[in-house]
């Protein structure tokens, strides 16, 4: 089994505490993913289902895709598969268009990017962090 599932994922939650935080931390990344989603969807005139709730779902099912496309893998590939099951999901969800859906992820990737460097500066906490 430990061929299939990544381990270091399943040891994670030791505690109910531990699940407790992860859920609270998880509806945050998930609420501010909506919000930058439904800005940048804003921005195309041709976007439909752009109110949040409707952009809540698909945010809803990006994150449900990221979790079980890295439990079961890890690396390059993995990513690969996550990015375009989400332009394919922002593309059929929204009528995009698949270079729309990225157009629209690296909008909203730049929108979190901006406002997380306002709030470094402004308050001095560390929203991003720069790989290089």
């Amino acid at each position: 089994m430990d061929d299939i599932i990544n381990p270091d994922w399943a040891q994670t939650f030791e505690t109910l505490e531990d699940i407790m935080w992860f859920l609270i931390i998880y509806l945050i990344f998930l609420v501010v993913m909506t919000i930058f989603l439904a800005i940048a969807l804003s921005f195309f005139s041709k976007a439909r289902h752009d109110r949040f709730g409707e952009v809540f779902l698909t945010s809803f099912i990006i994150t449900i895709i990221f979790a079980i496309t890295f439990i079961f893998l890890t690396g390059i590939v993995a990513w690969i598969i996550v990015l375009i099951l989400t332009w394919l999901l922002i593309s059929a969800r929204h009528h995009t268009g698949f270079l729309g859906a990225i157009a629209v992820s690296v909008v909203a990737f730049l929108l979190y990017i901006i406002v997380a460097l306002i709030i470094e500066a402004l308050v001095g906490i560390a929203v991003f962090v720069w790989p290089f």
